[in-house]
């Protein structure tokens, strides 16, 4: 359980940890991995993961995304021009794209040293995707399906790679297929096949009470985040939200963990604090190693299942991170620049989770405190 506490000086959270058999209230400290192992009893230990052969990765589990002093975070993103025929894009140019894009952000020669900088054999990874706007307006299978052979090149066994979302309908109508044999990719949502953790959960009273659910002023996680995998690699799509203003990576991700969501949409919330907090707790924030943003075609207006075809444009790029608040705030600057020229009004002043996200420690806010690599391939 995860509650904002106002501090004077840096953000702090109050936790209080649900592990089954006892409850710990953990006043005050700072929200980053070492404290919340240290006081707590949930944690990766906790789901029974350990961390052996994790010390060695680029990453770092539940870091801080604050950029250092002088140093800027650091967002990658990839363009390959006319990559999208008759409303597809070319499978070999995704390839190429997501291989530069990789490259470029470890600093590695070949597809194995990239994505070993993020993954280790004995991990199962789930790639949370955003399937809610269809055929047109999804996660493209083509981005998805450039990530596997980077992700078995680095030693994950193809079925310890579990593509998921929270519901099981909305992947198939995003075009990928269900599979929960135990040979090949695994394709499964939390609805109806997974289900939620009881033990394990997000509890939060900025909402709109007459929307809660059975679980009140608790959404549970799914127990593809807490039980099924090791690591998440976060692929949304580049896209404007009628009530959140975008979902890039934080939304993507928060409201794909979690049940009981609707409470968070109404005024005056508009999905905020709880997308940056549902990503600030430790059951999400620790497997989190990688953001790839699916912008090949964007939505400006009527997302996030836009049918107005007139508002997607080809914006023919893949981002690339480790900081899901920098990208999100280069994305939110993206899609308002881009309904200006449309002459729609800006939707930042409802975007508001961004910015909470980077005041809690998630990541960068500030775009001068961003560095935005701009590469065609």
């Amino acid at each position: 359980m995860v509650r904002k506490i106002l501090g004077d000086d840096e953000p702090k959270l109050r936790i209080i940890c649900f592990s089954g058999r006892k409850i710990i209230n953990t006043k005050d400290i700072h929200f980053s991995r070492r404290n919340f192992l240290k006081h707590s009893a949930l944690g990766i230990a906790g789901f029974g993961l350990g961390l052996k052969g994790f010390e060695g990765l680029q990453w770092a589990i539940g870091a801080d995304n604050q950029a250092s002093p002088g140093d800027k975070s650091k967002v990658i993103a990839i363009k390959s021009g006319g990559i999208m025929r008759n409303g597809k894009p070319e499978p070999e140019a995704v390839q190429r794209m997501m291989d530069e894009g990789m490259f470029t952000l470890t600093g590695k020669k070949t597809t194995a040293e990239a994505w070993r900088a993020f993954f280790t054999p004995d991990d199962v990874v789930g790639i949370k995707i955003n399937p809610i706007g269809g055929i047109k307006l999804s996660t493209r299978p083509e981005v998805v399906n450039a990530i596997i052979p980077g992700l078995k090149a680095a030693g994950v066994k193809e079925n310890n790679i579990i593509i998921w979302d929270r519901f099981s309908y909305h992947l198939i109508t995003a075009g990928y297929p269900l599979n929960k044999g135990s040979s090949g990719v695994r394709c499964y949502g939390t609805e109806p096949t997974a289900g939620y953790d009881k033990e394990i959960y997000y509890e939060s009273f900025d909402d709109d009470y007459k929307l809660r659910q059975d679980d009140g002023a608790r959404s549970l996680f799914s127990t593809i985040v807490t039980q099924h995998v090791t690591a998440i690699i976060n692929v949304p799509v580049m896209k404007d939200h009628g009530i959140a203003g975008v979902t890039v990576c934080l939304k993507n991700l928060a409201f794909g963990a979690i049940n009981n969501t609707p409470r968070f949409h109404p005024s005056p919330y508009f999905c905020d604090p709880a997308s940056a907090e549902v990503c600030a707790h430790p059951a999400l924030k620790d497997k989190i190693r990688l953001h790839i943003v699916d912008a090949l075609q964007a939505c400006f207006e009527g997302g996030p299942a836009s049918m107005k075809t007139w508002t997607m444009w080809n914006e023919e790029r893949l981002f690339f991170g480790t900081d899901p608040v920098a990208i999100d705030r280069v994305g939110l600057e993206i899609i308002d620049k881009k309904r200006k020229a449309n002459n729609y009004m800006p939707v930042s002043q409802k975007a508001k989770h961004i910015a909470t996200a980077g005041r809690i420690g998630l990541g960068v806010y500030d775009m001068n405190a961003i560095e935005l690599v701009e590469l065609n391939v």
